[in-house]
């Protein structure tokens, strides 16, 4: 009987506040991925095996800092030679009928983690996706594709969202 089973990078956080501000988080993480080596055959049918890599660890961060975990390498090296048989065996000579493959493959998964604690807001000041939508017009809808309307900022180039000033750290800056 075959079946399906994921594959690919998995990762999963469990965050547990504590007091003082802190973020207790077990994080987990596997790598998996299809083994043609290992395959097996069913009626003409090549089903290929999984190979996986798991990490599972509990860190205690502050809000708002950072936590970095890499890993899980793998090194995969091939190498073939191939010639011209006899020709390819002499002594010297021989190199320069042979030719030599050489493949190298690393991969490395790094994790970057960096949990914030929220102050709750009340319902009233909380803004939705679609406030302040105003849908375009029939004819700009069917003439320029518009799905909205765009209000004049004083900048025809600029649009509204870009027009108001951010304040506040936002983003993110990784050296």
């Amino acid at each position: 009987m075959l079946s399906y089973k994921n594959y690919g990078v998995t990762l999963s956080f469990t965050p547990v506040v504590l007091s003082d501000g802190r973020i207790s988080l077990q994080i987990h993480s596997e790598v998996s991925q299809l083994d043609y080596t290992n395959a097996v055959s069913i009626g003409g049918l090549s089903v290929p095996a999984l190979t996986a890599r798991q990490t599972t660890t509990t860190v205690e961060l502050p809000s708002g800092g950072s936590l970095a975990i890499s890993g899980l390498l793998q090194d995969d090296v091939r190498q073939s030679i191939n010639g011209l048989p006899g020709l390819g065996n002499i002594p010297v000579l021989g190199a320069l009928f042979r030719s030599r493959d050489f493949q190298t493959q690393q991969t490395d998964l790094v994790v970057l983690v960096t949990p914030y604690l929220v102050k709750p807001v009340a319902r009233n000041r909380l803004a939705r996706p679609d406030d302040n939508f105003a849908p375009a017009s029939d004819p700009q809808a069917l003439l320029f594709g518009k799905l909205n309307r765009i209000y004049a900022t004083g900048d025809p180039k600029t649009p509204p969202a870009a027009a108001a000033a951010y304040r506040g750290n936002y983003g993110f800056i990784i050296k």
